[in-house]
């Protein structure tokens, strides 16, 4: 994938007056790959970033990346702080709420941020929103998928299927001490969506664990967090093999894009952001009571 990060990235930090403040950067063992990759953190400016929501678990980063290079890590992360300054400011005004569909859907749902060609932000926007619509879809009853071992070892990985081009997969690890991790991801294939799932899986375990080795006594303010925790038990997993082997109960949904562009603005001077969305056959997932398979 062409990018022009190096470029545009150039003066992304506070010291030059960007919207970045800090970046971290670290390894994480992934389960795909013998070396560890790199990850990075990135923060946004504290008055961009006054509506990030609380989070116990993944920390405060505004956007985190991995690769198997520490700059292009640094650049990932980097794009998603930008998505997510884009989300924040985006979301709590009303006329950008309602063209690009937040008051619809209230969540990153079918975002992207590339710093290269517009098409690239649309088609990654494009694999979030398959994504995201497969997933829900199917932890509503509505889409079959099939359970099989992922190419790594101790690890299961649920195929959703689908009519739309692309691969969706949920990838699950038991740890040693008992709880369940989980990441899921699109890509235009299996193994493609393996790879970035694997990522996401990674991440779940290093944070659960983490939660769990301080007592698991921390009070978890989100409710997207605390669907990570609960599917981690005994009782979430069972639920979700439950689902994972079940046939669909209901009608499969139509795929129905209500949105397909650019959302501009301060941002624009780095990367594209870009927000497809698409209509979920329920809104379930935003509700803070439900334990919908999506956080």
């Amino acid at each position: 994938m062409i990018s022009f990060a190096a470029y545009l990235y150039r003066d992304v930090l506070d010291s030059a007056q960007g919207p970045i403040a800090k970046l971290e950067a670290g390894t994480m063992p992934l389960a795909h790959q013998t070396a560890p990759a790199y990850q990075a953190n990135a923060y946004l400016r504290s008055e961009l970033s006054e509506h990030r929501p609380t989070n116990t678990l993944y920390g405060a980063a505004d956007g985190t990346g991995s690769a198997d290079d520490p700059m292009t890590a640094r650049h990932k992360a980097i794009s998603e702080a930008l998505e997510r300054w884009a989300f924040m400011d985006s979301s709590h005004h009303a006329a950008a709420r309602s063209k690009y569909f937040f008051e619809l859907d209230s969540s990153t749902n079918g975002m992207a941020a590339f710093p290269g060609f517009k098409w690239q932000a649309r088609r990654s926007a494009h694999l979030e929103a398959l994504e995201r619509w497969a997933v829900i879809s199917w932890w509503d009853g509505r889409l079959k998928a099939s359970v099989t071992r992922a190419p790594f070892a101790d690890v299961g990985l649920v195929r959703i299927e689908h009519d739309q081009k692309g691969e969706v997969v949920i990838l699950f690890h038991k740890s040693a001490a008992g709880h369940v991790a989980y990441g899921h991801a699109a890509g235009h294939s299996v193994a493609a969506a393996a790879a970035k799932a694997a990522v996401e899986l990674a991440r779940a375990e290093f944070v659960i664990a983490r939660y769990r080795a301080r007592g698991g006594l921390a009070k978890i303010g989100s409710f997207c967090e605390r669907r990570c925790i609960h599917f981690s038990t005994a009782e979430g997993h069972r639920q979700f093999l439950e689902k994972a082997y079940a046939a669909p109960t209901r009608k499969a949904p139509e795929w129905k894009v209500l949105f397909d562009g650019e959302i501009p603005g301060p941002w624009s001077k780095y990367a594209t952001v870009w927000r497809q969305v698409v209509e979920m056959p329920t809104y379930a997932f935003l509700d803070a009571k439900e334990d919908f398979f999506l956080w």
